[in-house]
């Protein structure tokens, strides 16, 4: 008996000699191989030690979010986190992490996409906010040759040939330094959007097929729609039905966004000459979806593709003050249109 508890204790005290060693390796001595590659990673005001921890984890910065909280609960740092962007390196020790993400980084700039936002607003947003960066340097990093396509993030796989970025930009509100590349910021805006579907749990399979059927790139695309068709989310419910059941019967989409994504026009209701545009992007004329979002959506217009709320109607229109009117078949839609789209 007592030989068996001196073999358990000294059992015991290898094991703790063992996980205290390799602690104390990767607290302070490991280091990146010299082949790592910088990674553009963002702290966000407020952020909980455990949010970094599973940032840090998800990018493949460390491998254990458990005993990096125990090296910042040790050195009595969770309150030193500072907000902003940070490059980093997998394979950093818990030491060289934390010191550099506890300490004040240059001067930040805050930007706010608003939901809907094209990839064309987006650059004028950070055209007006960051000198180094043009509108040739904005139009480069998202267009269909943008190197964020070969940045080896998942959800970029579901782009097709010829598509770049848009949709994949996740609007919201951001804070970049003012030395931050073109590149960097569109690496964020779409690793922003990997996250925000985690945090919703929508997963993303390895053939980024939903569970509805759709793929990501037309779950994007249909949700790009409706958030520059419908203001609020309980109404972009209802609209995705609308959609999804049209899309269903092969009855067109008919919806004015995306000729208004052609002509450049934000109306609510086009033209007849506009509704005659030959282009893929024209819903009037093609059955079925576009190539490719005509805006970047928020998560209101995404989870109302994934749960719309069943409805009877095939129609539907935007007033100009912002009201929403449906109609189940297309007489009544017509009628609709003349009373309030005068």
């Amino acid at each position: 008996m007592i030989r068996s508890f001196f073999i358990l204790l000294f059992v015991s005290f290898i094991v703790c000699l063992v996980l205290g060693g390799s602690f104390v390796w990767d607290a302070y001595f490991v280091g990146p191989v010299p082949e790592a590659e910088e990674m553009v990673f963002m702290v966000n005001r407020g952020d909980a030690v455990k949010d970094i921890s599973a940032r840090l984890k998800q990018d493949s910065l460390i491998e254990s979010p458990f005993w990096f909280e125990v090296y910042v609960w040790i050195t009595k740092t969770e309150a030193d986190f500072q907000a902003g962007l940070f490059s980093l390196k997998p394979g950093m020790s818990y030491h060289t992490l934390v010191s550099t993400l506890t300490h004040a980084k240059a001067q930040e700039v805050q930007i706010t996409f608003p939901e809907g936002y094209t990839v064309e607003q987006m650059g004028e947003v950070i055209k007006e906010a960051f000198s180094a960066i043009t509108l040739l340097d904005w139009n480069i990093t998202t267009d269909s040759q943008s190197p964020v396509l070969s940045s080896g993030i998942h959800l970029l796989e579901s782009i097709p040939d010829g598509q770049g970025l848009e949709g994949y930009l996740f609007p919201d509100t951001y804070r970049f330094t003012n030395e931050v590349s073109a590149e960097s910021i569109a690496e964020t805006l779409v690793l922003t959007l990997q996250r925000r579907l985690a945090e919703n749990n929508i997963i993303l399979e390895d053939d980024l097929v939903m569970e509805n059927g759709m793929t990501l790139h037309e779950l994007l695309t249909l949700a790009s729609i409706i958030e520059k068709e419908v203001p609020d989310a309980e109404g972009m419910k209802i609209v995705a039905d609308i959609f999804l059941k049209r899309l269903k019967i092969g009855m067109a989409l008919q919806a004015c966004s995306t000729v208004n994504y052609v002509t450049g026009k934000e109306d609510p209701a086009v033209t007849f000459e506009d509704q005659q545009i030959d282009s893929p992007y024209n819903t009037y004329q093609r059955v079925g979806l576009p190539p490719g979002p005509i805006s970047n959506p928020g998560m209101n217009a995404i989870l109302a593709v994934l749960n719309p709320t069943p409805n009877e109607y095939y129609y539907f229109l935007t007033t100009p003050e912002g009201e929403m009117m449906y109609s189940k078949t297309y007489d009544e839609h017509v009628l609709k249109k003349q009373l309030y789209l005068k």
